[in-house]
């Protein structure tokens, strides 16, 4: 594999689903390279392109590399950093990741984790990154990480919803928000997808889900003014379902407005918003934010994953978020969002926020010098 000019990256997990999106969007990405895959026993040994694929369209040709069983966090550590890793992206379940992802960043690695554990630290930032890139800030007092770092990524339901919140709360008075969420099977895991696949239908209960929604979105949605974060007045409410589709997240959201807004400058609000990030010449930013879809449901079933052929087409198609359905009447604004959760909520946006970090100087590798999107597209 060539890795010249491509920061060498690290994945922990093997067979879930988020380690797999992962894999198969950094073969071939322009500024990443995947050197290591890190599983459990029962996977060392076997090579990446043997572990089952679980999704719908063509197995990718992966690279060949070999399974390492995880081991203890300084042995991985000096490992990974003793051939070149820079990055660690972490799809890990919350026991394991508890024990090992603090010890690699304390061992200089820069580790994106996606497990729960981290995601309301007052250390960790919790980072959408064209919705709240500033949070990175708080890298600054992580000061028993060194040259190392740790940041997390958010529930896979909520970057849709604060994506398409975001503008809004940017422009709007805002009262309150009720989110009513429709989640797919693949939230849920690997196992829970093969069990559906076999018949087992699982109830529409998902416990906790609404409580780390609304915690989740009132951390990433917090105002930020020159170097101080406040808290959002708002009432924020969720009811949270499992439904019997595989792929893809919707939420029918409620936004109470304190003012009479219309549907003219709410549009405008959706179109025209840009975070840093959003300026930023990432390779897997999206020109738009939001994507206006008059039919949600129609839209997430209308996606073939079995026809996209390449990585760069996941990236492009499944990075997108919709909103549709948009109702505006007497201060109360009714809109659908939606999109993939595997790569938009999980997966693509640690390989998005990792892109930012580099693109700001943030992460430094000194094998390969990056001063600039620009030097390193």
């Amino acid at each position: 594999m060539d890795t010249l000019g491509r920061v060498r990256c690290a994945i922990l997990g093997s067979r879930g689903l988020v380690a797999q999106r992962l894999l198969q969007i950094l073969t071939n990405h322009h500024w990443l390279v995947p050197t290591h895959v890190v599983g459990s026993k029962e996977s060392a040994g076997i090579r990446t392109n043997d572990i089952p694929w679980v999704f719908n369209e063509s197995k990718p040709d992966l690279p060949e590399i070999i399974v390492r069983e995880m081991g203890s966090g300084d042995e991985l550590a000096s490992e990974l950093i003793s051939q070149g890793v820079r990055i660690v992206f972490s799809a890990l379940p919350d026991y394991p990741a508890s024990v090992i992802e603090e010890d690699l960043a304390r061992s200089g690695l820069v580790v994106i984790s996606h497990s729960t554990i981290h995601r309301h630290s007052n250390k960790v930032p919790l980072v959408i990154p064209e919705v709240n890139p500033h949070h990175l800030d708080l890298l600054g007092v992580q000061t028993e990480f060194g040259q190392g770092a740790l940041v997390s990524c958010s529930n896979c339901m909520v970057v849709p919803l604060a994506i398409s919140l975001a503008p809004i709360l940017k422009k709007f008075p805002v009262k309150s928000i009720r989110i009513d969420t429709e989640q797919s099977i693949s939230g849920a895991g690997r196992g829970a997808l093969e069990r559906f696949r076999e018949g087992v239908i699982p109830g529409p209960e998902i416990i906790g889900e609404p409580e780390s929604v609304v915690s989740e979105l009132r951390r990433i949605l917090e105002i930020h003014e020159g170097s101080e974060s406040h808290n959002i007045d708002i009432e924020i409410t969720a009811e949270c379902e499992r439904v019997h589709r595989e792929f893809g997240h919707s939420a029918r959201v409620e936004v109470e407005l304190s003012k009479n807004f219309s549907a003219h400058e709410l549009i405008e609000a959706w179109s025209h918003f840009q975070s840093t990030a959003g300026s930023l010449d990432l390779p897997s930013i999206n020109q738009k934010s939001l994507i206006f879809v008059s039919d949600i449901n129609q839209t997430i079933s209308s996606i073939n994953y079995s026809d996209m052929e390449s990585s760069e087409e996941i990236m492009q198609r499944l990075m997108n978020v919709y909103v549709g359905e948009v109702n505006l009447s007497e201060g109360k604004l009714c809109f659908k969002v939606a999109s993939d959760n595997t790569v938009r909520g999980a997966a693509g946006n640690s390989i998005l926020l990792a892109e930012t970090m580099l693109a700001q100087g943030i992460i430094h590798d000194s094998e390969n010098p990056l001063r600039s999107s620009q030097n390193i597209r």
